[in-house]
């Protein structure tokens, strides 16, 4: 008995000692705080010319996901680190890169672009008053269809370019070679009637490009028959459309268009532009393409 109290006593010494010594010195660990993410960017240049280039470099710390957004530019997005974009016209944009880092916080970086329009292409700058974009992209015509489509009547489709008059696409319509004749429109992609009854004291307004000496004609048709047919040469430049492979705006007054076709039906339109090619086979010409771009009407035409 007396030898289980004297082991009972050692082993409580034994622990006492231990107890002790670990209190005497304290025992410590290195701790690193920890670094968020960085949301970081250069551009090679952020003033311009159309029709040149600018490198953007992703300078992010810890990224998880990149996404840039180039507005006006070609590629319009990309997910790369290091993005060449080219920018065809003049404007001013702004491009944003996204970062997603690997703790899932959110970052972005953004540039404001100043790009010199071309001068053979501006837009004129007249006092239109109020407003109604058929096929636009331009800031200043806020009312406006949702969405067009083309429509493929006879070998002449078109297709959606970025070579825009403004904004970053334009419609291009081209023979295909399939026939001696070619017939292409846009219309309402939903397949309603568009509706510029309230602009019939104003004017029509497309923008135009072609190189193509053929002659050319544009219809405006609408429901119940009604059909404004004009005729473009090259030679005529009718309504300032001249052949020299630039941009021009087309003003032509809704009175000529009622004068076409008294029974056309201004708050149906069915297409607000159709390609019909004139005389002769469109395969014999140097070319047969036709661009279209920045279809609006206005209630007015004035110089500023």
């Amino acid at each position: 008995m007396q030898l289980i109290r004297l082991k009972i006593s050692y082993i409580i010494g034994c622990m006492t000692m231990l107890f002790l010594a670990g209190c005497g010195e304290e025992e410590t660990f290195p701790v690193t705080l920890y670094e968020p993410g960085k949301a970081a960017a250069e551009a090679s240049s952020v003033g311009i010319k159309f029709g040149e280039y600018i490198t953007y470099t992703d300078l992010s710390s810890k990224v998880q996901t990149r996404n840039w957004v180039f507005p006006g530019g070609t590629p319009g997005t990309s997910t790369d680190s290091v993005v060449t974009v080219h920018y065809p016209l003049g404007g001013s944009f702004k491009a944003i890169l996204n970062v997603v880092f690997i703790d899932n916080q959110r970052g972005q970086h953004a540039f404001d672009i100043e790009v010199e329009p071309d001068p053979d292409n501006q837009i004129p700058d007249y006092d239109y008053g109020a407003t109604y974009g058929i096929y636009t992209e331009h800031p200043d015509i806020s009312s406006r269809l949702a969405l067009v489509r083309p429509v493929d009547m006879n070998h002449f489709p078109g297709t959606r370019v970025s070579d825009a008059f403004e904004g970053v696409e334009a419609y291009k319509f081209e023979a295909t070679g399939e026939s001696d004749w070619a017939m292409g429109a846009l219309e309402d992609g939903r397949g309603q009637y568009i509706d510029i009854s309230s602009f019939e004291n104003g004017y029509y307004h497309i923008g135009l490009k072609s190189t193509s000496l053929a002659p050319i004609l544009i219809r405006i048709r609408s429901s119940g028959g009604g059909n404004a047919v004009f005729e473009f040469t090259a030679s005529g430049e009718e309504y300032g459309f001249k052949r020299d492979g630039n941009w021009h705006l087309v003003s032509i007054p809704v009175a000529d268009i009622k004068q076409k076709d008294h029974h056309i039906n201004l708050a149906q339109i069915t297409e607000f532009i159709l390609f019909r090619s004139g005389s002769g086979d469109v395969r014999t010409f140097n070319n047969y393409s036709f661009y279209v771009d920045h279809v609006f009407v206005s209630e007015k035409m004035e110089e500023k």
